[in-house]
């Protein structure tokens, strides 16, 4: 066993010494993994990233030493970052938990001797849960979450890696292996007498059943944050039956889901699975008095039914899945000759977060040599987008039934509301905005001043990183009026496109005006917090 461990540890780190950058270099990093308290860490994971080339990394792992070696280095910036199972994932210079670390900067022929990373414990989260009466209730299952932004709206998502825990004959818990960040708890009734707990549905810290109002609890490096204690929320809980049939009228058994409706909670829940039957029946138990959205899906049909529950059981409700829309037509190139090259893809950004798959990703046309495409089984609300555009080229219009359709919401769903002859204009008058950030700020954020233009998939809003330099580069902005603004950290995934984050950025922005195909310059000073 130990042969083995020794030779995949040699595989590895053979593995991760290919170069990084298209030219190896003569430069070297090395140092050493250890815990906080001092002792090294072996077989910890080491990745090594230049900035200036994103994508492309190295990764080793420490010896029983708890030392690593990366050779062959170009000059250049780098960030090193540890991660082993146990212990919190920690880039080379970071002081402070939630906070990016420092790049290296080393020469050409530079041996870096002694960049060393300590690693701190996982953190926890432990309290009590307890019934309206302050009693404390056995056997209640209890989840650490995280709020993700997709899309420029909040979601609830399971926090991976953690698992759930749940409540002893005391009502205590404790929920660990935790990086640093801000988690939302959650409390359901899980394998206990159901008569004795009837009318729990999922509460949230600090005990509201509506996920928007769940209070976020920070944990730093090594925290045991203690004392989250909470009581569940007593409600007329419901049942919720019902059969699901495809667009032909077939009964069948279908994967059935459903989750808190976003127009009433603000932020989209992690969706629960129903008890389905073979002649298509289903049925949601314990749930609470709100609005809701049920999903129900075959293959590629899906079907949406809204939902409002009260005090009563809702029964008999029938959920019939959509066959698809497709559409068809032709792209355009407007000022100039078709690219040679097809980097081109066009799809249906989803417009209303209670009509959108749960899972999976929306359908990408298929683009033909003839420059005509192809989009099937669309179905939900949504605009039509050009994701990627050729190299010099950007969207001008959308040209649906004679009509400018560019950021028209559209039904799809059934071969009625599919289209045809659509024209997908492109033209090479392409904006840009160029400049420098003169301090230390990372991220450049431009978005249209009009808020009603600050929705999921909106073409009105960017972001660029700068380069070392402080420069910056964003192209493609339809003309029109924006603010833009520079900033040192932006929120984790898309949280940046929120409607509230942008509204606390647009005080403090540079007003400009863009006009077809202008390129303008700016000197910016970012904002702190």
């Amino acid at each position: 066993m130990t042969a083995l461990l020794v030779a995949l540890t040699w595989l590895i780190a053979v593995q991760a010494q290919a170069p990084l950058p298209a030219t190896p270099g003569n430069a070297s990093i090395r140092g050493h993994i250890i815990r906080v308290d001092g002792p090294p860490i072996a077989h910890a994971e080491v990745r090594l990233r230049s900035p200036d080339t994103p994508g492309n990394a190295r990764v080793t792992l420490t010896d029983d030493s708890g030392g690593y070696n990366f050779e062959a280095l170009p000059a250049g910036r780098y960030t090193l970052t540890a991660t082993k199972t146990g212990f919190v994932t920690r880039e080379f210079g970071q002081e402070r938990a939630l906070e990016p670390g420092q790049p290296i900067q080393i020469r050409t022929g530079e041996a870096r001797e002694r960049v060393d990373i300590a690693l701190p414990r996982h953190g926890a989260i432990a309290g009590r849960v307890v019934d309206e009466n302050g009693e404390p209730v056995e056997g209640i299952t209890v989840s650490v979450k995280e709020i993700r932004s997709v899309g420029g709206r909040r979601r609830l998502a399971t926090v991976s890696g953690v698992a759930a825990r749940q409540t002893n004959e005391l009502g205590r818990y404790r929920v660990y292996g935790l990086q640093p960040g801000d988690y939302v708890i959650s409390a359901e009734v899980a394998q206990v007498d159901i008569d004795n707990v009837r009318g729990y549905p999922m509460t949230y810290f600090p005990g509201t059943i509506n996920p928007d109002q769940a209070q976020q609890i920070r944990v730093g490096w090594s925290d045991e944050v203690s004392n989250i204690d909470f009581a569940l929320a007593p409600v007329r809980t419901a049942r919720i039956t019902g059969r699901t049939v495809t667009s032909s009228g077939e009964l069948f058994q279908a994967g059935v889901q459903m989750r808190p409706s976003w127009r009433s909670t603000g932020a989209v829940a992690e969706a629960v699975g129903a008890r389905a039957q073979p002649d298509g029946g289903f049925e949601f138990s314990n749930v609470a008095p709100g609005e809701y959205v049920i999903q129900a899906f075959k293959g590629t049909e899906i079907g949406w039914q809204l939902v409002t529950v009260g005090g009563s059981d809702v029964t008999d409700l029938t959920v019939a899945t959509l066959p698809g829309s497709t559409v068809t037509g032709r792209v355009i190139f407007e000022g100039g000759d078709p690219p040679a090259a097809r980097t081109l893809e066009i799809v249906p950004a989803p417009a209303d977060p209670d009509q959108t798959p749960f899972f999976g990703a929306s359908s990408q046309a298929d683009i033909r040599d003839d420059w005509t495409f192809e989009l099937t089984d669309v179905i939900g609300p949504a605009r039509l987008r050009v994701a990627l555009a050729p190299s010099g080229w950007t969207l001008a219009r959308i040209i649906v039934n004679g009509i400018d359709a560019t950021d028209a919401v559209i039904p799809f769903g059934t071969g009625a509301q599919s289209l045809r002859d659509v024209q997908i204009v492109l033209t090479d008058h392409v904006t840009r905005l160029t400049g420098v950030v003169t301090d230390s700020s990372r991220n450049v954020v431009a978005f249209a001043e009009d808020r009603e233009r600050w929705y999921q998939g909106s073409r009105f809003m960017a972001a660029a990183r700068t380069t070392p330099a402080g420069l910056f580069n964003i192209s493609s902005l339809p003309p029109g009026n924006y603010l833009v603004i520079a900033v040192d950290r932006l929120p984790d995934d898309d949280g940046w496109q929120e409607p509230g984050f942008l509204g606390q950025l647009a005080p403090r922005a540079v007003r400009i005006a863009l006009s077809d195909g202008q390129e303008r310059t700016l000197t910016l000073t970012g904002i702190r917090d």
